[in-house]
């Protein structure tokens, strides 16, 4: 990773807890977003997708049961095997593969997606480098799909929201854990801090805590991003798939086409 990318820092269960991950990211909301994420791809006639931030493959595996071609990769080591042994158990064939979205070269797809914010863990330079190589592996007029936080609709009364409990068991250990996040306008930063408790089956207690930041955007600036590194902004949305409105929607999920350079 560059500096920039290691400035902002992961969630901890990319690093430490994969086995949270799912328990953490994957609730009863998930189901609904692919839905949503599906659709827009069905719209523009995609039969090929490659999600290029697969995590532990929520994505890749809906739209492979739908009968996409889906390959799917991602940073983490840990995370790409949980999506493997996800496929296999739904026998579904999916091409899984750790690799980075600012160097990945797996073919020339209809649709790339990054979903979840996940373009947020990169910073604004890391981005543009990213998009350049999102390019380079979409046909031509393929469409890049993917969501982020709307910085204009993080308003103080918002933040001071985004409290988040989780308590759940894997494999006979319990944890507990509650993230708080903060808000850095000059820099456009969401800077989040997690603290996990965990109990293993034997009794142990352990303490985990971290703190990581995502890059987010006004749509403005967002536009200008994508346009000024190949890309035209044909549909836009908030996460739920309602319209978008820059005041009051918390995420913006994006729709850019590549635009043929001359």
């Amino acid at each position: 990773m560059s500096v920039e990318t290691d400035q902002l820092g992961l969630p901890i269960e990319y690093k430490e807890l994969p086995e949270f991950f799912d328990s953490h990211n994957v609730n009863a909301d998930t189901e609904a977003k692919n839905a949503i994420i599906e659709r827009l791809l069905r719209q523009r006639g995609v039969q090929s997708v490659y999600d290029m931030t697969c995590g532990t493959g929520s994505q890749v595996l809906y739209l492979a049961a739908r009968g996409y071609q889906v390959t799917g990769s991602d940073l983490c080591v840990d995370l790409v095997d949980q999506a493997k042994l996800k496929a296999a158990q739904c026998n579904l064939d999916v091409a899984l593969e750790v690799a980075d979205i600012r160097t990945a070269k797996k073919g020339c797809f209809d649709a790339v997606i990054s979903i979840f914010s996940a373009i947020g863990h990169l910073g604004r330079a890391d981005f543009e480098v990213a998009l350049k190589n999102i390019r380079d592996n979409l046909a031509d007029e393929g469409v890049y799909v993917f969501d982020i936080f709307n910085l204009e609709a993080l308003t103080d009364e918002v933040i001071k929201t985004f409290v988040m409990e989780v308590e759940d068991e894997v494999d006979g250990v319990q944890f507990c854990n509650r993230q708080t996040s903060e808000i850095d306008r000059e820099n456009g930063l969401l800077i989040s801090h997690d603290h996990y408790s965990i109990r293993s089956a034997d009794g142990q207690d352990e303490q985990y805590s971290n703190s990581f930041s995502l890059q987010i955007y006004t749509f403005s600036e967002l536009k200008a991003i994508l346009e000024n590194n190949g890309f035209e902004v044909i549909d836009q949305y908030d996460m739920n798939g309602n319209v978008f409105d820059k005041e009051t929607s918390l995420t913006m999920l994006i729709v850019a086409k590549k635009v043929l350079l001359t």
